[in-house]
């Protein structure tokens, strides 16, 4: 989000109180938000909220929290850049966060924190006055620290964090220096839980769960108190290569979502698991569906209610569907030729799976999934 849409904006407005929503239109749930009579809330399912187009008043942001409020949902991810944070030594900017974490004290809403120390194919963003960064003591103490301010100023609210997303693409890259990480997150870990024992700490992996794929890596990455996985049921190029059902006549080159779900509790039988970003799109783009995406919801539930003594978190993004072309990070470099030498093909791809991933439209019409996400949690 962009500091500069949020300055000036005092946090009294979205600490008073906050008046009856509807989704209009063509919508099916007419779903209402009513601050007087809130739902029963389960804080082991979480949604990640967003706005259609980049926000310019809390009230944008608001919005999509009234929304989601009806859903019965007790959780949500909060992403931190350090970069954001701490733009000089010493010297943090609460801006976005303070909103975004009074409006978390506001509907009720526990938080995951991922503060970005290893993100996928790097280390950090961090801030330019820290310079180039290795796995070793100085980043160390100063995750420590920044941690350590985060989870003190929203101590009542942030009862998981995760310092490391996607680490199974950076460590096959990179895997001579996974005894080093071991050593950095256990060193940090411990030295967090000093000063805030009730916290969880865990990692974020994002392995290609292809069946009788190799998992050579996987037993180095079994640390901390929980193991996280982000999920999209794509193939190599990006496209939708799973089915939401269980296996059925006809499909059996393709097999069901819910198998990637169980080889998580076979990848890791002694630690707990969690699930930090699921997700299935309704672009027929890249082979998805409303209806496939509301059979999702129902089978994907199912996995969790059968194994949640095993599962932390079971989080889902995104809200709302974005426009197209408003998903793909502007950090991510353009490469043109032809055949593999352009990424193109998977950029599209992955846009067009990322803006038609919301439960609820671009106009605001919940998609049939909306109503089967509400009806999972609350019953």
């Amino acid at each position: 989000m962009n500091n500069k849409i949020i300055l000036g904006i005092a946090i009294a407005a979205i600490i008073a109180g906050a008046s009856t929503v509807v989704i209009s239109q063509n919508n099916i749930s007419n779903t209402t938000y009513d601050p007087t009579e809130p739902v029963s809330q389960n804080d082991k399912v979480g949604l990640v909220m967003n706005t259609v187009n980049p926000p310019e008043t809390v009230s944008d942001i608001e919005h999509a929290y009234q929304i989601a409020a009806t859903s019965g949902i007790g959780r949500t991810n909060l992403y931190v850049h350090w970069n954001q944070l701490e733009p000089e030594e010493g010297i943090f900017d609460w801006q976005t966060t303070d909103i975004l974490m009074s409006l978390h004290q506001k509907y009720n809403i526990k938080t995951t924190l991922f503060f970005s120390v290893i993100n996928a194919d790097r280390l950090g963003p961090f801030p330019d006055w820290m310079g180039n960064q290795i796995l070793g003591k100085s980043l160390e103490n100063n995750t420590i620290r920044v941690l350590d301010e985060i989870l003190s100023r929203y101590e009542n609210n942030i009862d998981y964090v995760i310092f490391a997303g996607d680490i199974d693409y950076h460590f096959q890259r990179a895997s001579g220096t996974i005894p080093e990480y071991t050593e950095f997150f256990n060193n940090v870990s411990s030295k967090i839980k000093e000063n805030h024992p009730y916290v969880k700490i865990g990692n974020v992996i994002n392995k290609d769960l292809v069946k009788g794929g190799q998992f050579e890596l996987i037993p180095q990455f079994e640390m901390g108190d929980f193991v996280a996985f982000s999920y999209k049921p794509t193939d190599i190029v990006g496209d939708i290569a799973r089915t939401p059902d269980y296996i059925t006549s006809g499909k059996e080159s393709i097999w069901p979502a819910i198998d990637d779900f169980k080889k998580t509790l076979e990848m890791f039988p002694d630690t707990k698991i969690a699930f930090f970003e699921i997700t299935w799109s309704t672009s027929d783009f890249i082979n998805g569906s409303k209806e496939d995406q509301k059979k999702f919801i129902d089978t994907s539930f199912e996995f969790y209610k059968e194994n949640q003594s095993e599962i932390e978190f079971f989080t889902w993004a995104r809200l709302f569907d974005k426009p197209k072309g408003a998903c793909i990070s502007e950090d991510i470099e353009r490469v043109t030729g032809s055949d593999f030498s352009s990424n193109s093909f998977r950029l599209e791809r992955i846009d067009e799976y990322m803006c038609n991933s919301g439960l609820i439209d671009t106009n605001e019409n919940a998609k049939p999934a909306w109503n089967q996400f509400k009806k999972q949690i609350l019953g």
